[in-house]
């Protein structure tokens, strides 16, 4: 750890506000306003851009020194309107940021205000307010908050107007994963409990990776239903997919509306996705279904194949604390030594879950685990463990190219490389791509090794030089 200890130094997490923008992305017809500066906005866009290779369209209220002294209501309302005007949103997310907060705006008050002002184009618009102020928290609570917003918001309302038991499983995220791990999760969902057995909360699978259809989108189709939102209460049971936080979704769910739930981790490696499958099939009453039987078995062969390559590899792991958990256990189960683990926020149960991962597969394995930390100090640690590879999202690559140990990218964001968007770690196909990407980065970097140990000299010996060989 540094020493350095009195300033964050390149943070390791975003703020808030961009976790609450993935949160409200995954749902229909959708768009984001933040309460704040124009810079706020534009920081978000251009890092979700980067990293899912899609326009992003954020809106703002666009405080200014008059709003920060004498109040922001007459700016968010303005807000409102242009963005009602230009983008016709059936739902609009309000995140706060660090200005607004600062400044004590009544948020609820002034969403009253216009909706009475402004009846004739507010009237048919659910306006979700969430409180996210960039000084406190990481981007996941900032997730965690609008997820819950909008469970609570749609339950009150009720669009479709039933309490009619609907028989359905409830699955809910409490950490943004990829939309390639969100369709993969959907045909797991699909396959083993029934395509319209289940409602998926948040679903960025069409927002943040739209086709090219040739027409002008202003807001991508796709994400979770507001009918289907509205129906979570009248679920049989739930599952929340995120074990290091607090789903606070799921909890409110079950207290509110009395139904069951269960939390579960990320499915990444092989035991976290047997547990998924376990309780799915469990769910439905059946056995586990023989593709997955297969699937399962060619993650294994897989496993087997690239053992004698990645065996007690000393690795470095870092990011959000769930997909960090799940990374972790993946490593251990395919013999990897893990000797540094660091989650970018703090959260209830990271440690706790990790080092009890650690105990049930390597027990002799000596990792630190360390969370809530910038990167001065992972920087600190990274040097101190002298791991063989680091895995992890773009911000790592600094400290990769400096100790000259290679980097597989994956996490949140991923800015200098294509293709964020379709990495695919969740489920038994996504172990198997993790593991394939983990193996030949390592191959590539002991060929590297080799070729800088063997390469041909610069010069050769003219062809006409005559050589003697003296006898001894």
């Amino acid at each position: 750890m540094t020493d350095r200890s009195y300033a964050t130094v390149n943070p390791c997490i975003m703020c808030q506000p961009i976790g609450s923008v993935m949160a409200f992305k995954g749902i229909e017809n959708s768009m984001v306003l933040l309460h704040g500066s124009q810079g706020c906005s534009t920081y978000m866009r251009l890092h979700l851009a980067h990293h899912f290779r899609e326009p992003v369209d954020i809106g703002s209220s666009s405080l200014s020194e008059k709003g920060a002294v004498y109040g922001g209501s007459e700016n968010l309302k303005k807000g409102l309107k242009n963005l009602i005007l230009r983008y016709d949103p059936k739902v609009i997310g309000i995140s706060t940021t660090c200005l607004a907060e600062t400044i004590g705006d009544d948020i609820g008050r002034i969403i009253a205000e216009f909706k009475e002002e402004e009846e004739e184009i507010a009237s048919e618009r659910i306006i979700i307010p969430v409180s996210t102020p960039s000084y406190e928290d990481s981007h996941n609570s900032g997730y965690i908050k609008a997820v819950e917003a909008i469970v609570k918001e749609f339950t009150a309302t009720d669009e479709s107007g039933s309490d009619i038991f609907n028989n359905k499983l409830n699955v809910v995220l409490s950490e943004n994963v990829s939309p390639e791990d969100t369709r993969e999760l959907r045909r797991i969902l699909s396959d083993i409990i029934g395509t319209n057995s289940f409602i998926l909360l948040p679903d960025i699978s069409e927002t943040f990776d739209a086709p090219i259809t040739g027409e002008l989108q202003k807001i991508f189709p796709g994400g979770t239903s507001h009918s289907d939102i509205s129906d979570m209460k009248n679920s049989a049971a739930m599952i929340g997919l995120g074990i290091t936080n607090v789903n606070r979704a799921v909890s409110y769910l079950e207290q509110t509306f009395d139904i069951p739930s269960q939390n579960l981790p990320l499915p990444i490696g092989l035991e976290y996705t047997d547990r998924l499958v376990a309780a799915l099939s469990m769910i439905a009453g059946t056995d586990i279904l023989e593709a997955y039987q297969k699937e399962r078995g060619r993650l294994i062969d897989a496993m087997v194949d690239a053992h004698k390559y990645i065996y007690g590899t000393k690795v470095a792991i870092y990011g959000d604390p769930d997909n960090v958990l799940g990374i972790l256990s993946l490593a251990l189960e395919n013999g990897m030594h893990p000797i540094l683990v660091v989650a970018s926020s703090k959260s209830p149960g990271f440690a706790e879950y990790a080092m009890e991962r650690v105990g049930q597969v390597k027990p002799d394995c000596n990792v630190t685990i360390l969370e809530d930390v910038d990167f001065d100090a992972f920087n600190d640690a990274v040097k101190k463990a002298k791991p063989e590879m680091l895995i992890g999202n773009s911000n790592g690559k600094y400290i990769a190219k400096e100790m000259g140990i290679p980097l597989v990218r994956v996490g949140f964001p991923i800015h200098d490389r294509v293709g964020a968007q379709r990495i695919l770690s969740l489920g038994y196909l996504g172990a198997m791509n993790m593991l394939d990407r983990v193996t030949n980065t390592i191959l590539e970097a002991q060929e590297e090794k080799l070729v800088a140990k063997w390469s041909e000299p610069d010069r050769y010996a003219p062809l006409d030089r005559e050589f003697h060989i003296t006898e001894a």
